[in-house]
């Protein structure tokens, strides 16, 4: 019998070690629902009742077959991907669903099993080596005037729109935000460009530059996202900086995704330690509910309503097939979902992509859109010439709206398509050879 090899064993050890977290990772979800969020937002739907002894070995054998396909390490596009899906996503709705209604209800292991089967495909692509296509030869100097020249144009047209005037509060921006609603779609869509695609090509145009060169668009790229905070009040413009910033520096030390969880559960306790002292729910209802849970409770309610109840699905009559297929009810599923679980007229209950799959198309729709989506993710990894660092920084804004938005809309909207032109474009002489990471 053949002894296993040093590599191997360390190979089987490091996977282990990320098991361990990822079963820490679920448990600091499953005692902060209960302890903090439930009692303080229950009325919002994230009930709590203790999930029998059979619906927590689901929970467990559900969430281990696709944490075998973490990646090791945050090396690319796609493995980016896989983790947001996977930590703020599937998990979460395990749990959400485990918990919310008294006793086990067979209808969603349905929901189980169809979300573990949209994880396979982007866990295979989180692991391939991209394939590089060919890119445009743009010099430094057409680069340049060409992203200076749509930074102008589209801040200049929001300035004209907004005026200059101070950020609000992060505590209160809610009158900013929904003012800034009211203004159109057009102006909706500017900002979305601005804050996911704009400024994070100026970060990491100064990123890529040699460090005498650095500062400056780095500085202006943090100034652009202050702008779009202060026309939109949106909270998670002032994260998107540092969401890029943590990306590089994890790339480039190849930091372990052990140590990025045992960083995220660090985070998590620290914040429900400062609600208690504070008495109010701050950084529960932002860093937990609303990234961490709310994906799993909207993720719950999408299948309840278009599969346990068999509601009429919307099948994009309300998007680009609206000439083909009518609407049923009017409006869009965001709306829909709201009015039906949160008696809102005003509320858009966003959801991720694998919940408007299952608006859309149903059951069949989730694996559909589960191999769109990783299968684009990809394409803007094989359109950085080799550079997975370029297509992680450039992309990463966007791509993460997928835990909240539709693909389409992603792709559209919120700039997951002018993001990969921007990666397509980047100038070959920022990409100077580095060693090459190996697979994750």
């Amino acid at each position: 019998m053949v002894s296993a090899t040093p590599e191997r064993s360390a190979l089987a050890t490091r996977k282990l070690g990320l098991l361990v977290w990822t079963y820490a990772y679920a448990a600091t979800l499953y005692g902060t629902y209960v302890w903090a969020v439930e009692p303080a937002f229950g009325y919002q739907g994230f009930l709590y009742h203790p999930p029998t002894a059979l619906e927590r070995l689901l929970v467990l054998a559900f969430a281990t077959v696709p944490a075998l396909l973490v990646p090791q390490r945050l090396n690319n596009l796609s493995g980016y991907f896989y983790l947001l899906v996977y930590y703020l996503v599937y998990l979460p709705t395990l749990l959400v669903a485990a918990f919310r209604y008294p006793g086990f209800r067979l209808e969603f292991l349905g929901l189980y099993a169809l979300l573990l089967v949209a994880m396979l495909p982007l866990g295979v692509f989180a692991h391939l080596p991209a394939t590089n296509v060919p890119r445009p030869q743009l010099g430094r100097l057409s680069w340049n005037t060409g992203l200076l020249a749509f930074v102008l144009l589209v801040y200049a047209a929001l300035v004209a729109k907004f005026g200059l005037r101070p950020p609000p509060s992060p505590l209160d921006p809610y009158d900013v935000r929904l003012a800034a609603r009211e203004l159109g779609a057009l102006t909706g869509y500017l900002l979305r460009i601005a804050s996911n695609v704009l400024a994070p090509a100026v970060m990491v145009w100064g990123l890529f530059s040699r460090p005498p060169r650095r500062a400056l668009p780095i500085g202006a790229s943090l100034a652009l996202f202050v702008l779009v905070y202060s026309f939109d009040g949106t909270k998670s413009t002032l994260f998107s900086p540092i969401l890029i910033a943590t990306l590089w520096y994890v790339y480039r030390r190849r930091t372990p995704t052990t140590r990025l969880l045992a960083l995220g559960i660090v985070l998590i306790w620290l914040g429900v330690l400062a609600d208690a002292a504070l008495g109010k729910s701050v950084f529960t209802a932002i860093g937990i509910r609303r990234l961490a849970l709310m994906p799993g409770l909207l993720t719950t309610y999408y299948y309840e309503y278009f599969v346990v109840l068999g509601n009429p699905l919307f099948l994009f009559s309300h998007s680009f097939l609206g000439s083909f297929f009518q609407n049923p009810y009017g409006t869009t599923p965001a709306f829909q979902i709201a009015h039906a679980y949160f008696a809102s007229e005003s509320m858009s209950a966003n959801a991720n992509f694998l919940a408007d799959a299952i608006a859309n198309l149903g059951t069949v729709g989730v694996p559909l859109l589960a191999m769109l989506a990783g299968g684009y993710v990809y394409l803007v990894r094989a359109l950085s010439g080799g550079r997975e660092e370029l297509a992680l920084l450039a992309a990463s804004i966007p791509v993460f709206s997928l835990t909240n938005t539709s693909f389409f809309t992603t792709l559209l909207t919120h700039g997951l398509f002018l993001a990969t032109l921007v990666v397509w474009f980047f100038p070959r002489p920022y990409l100077q050879p580095r060693q090459r990471h190996g697979a994750p």
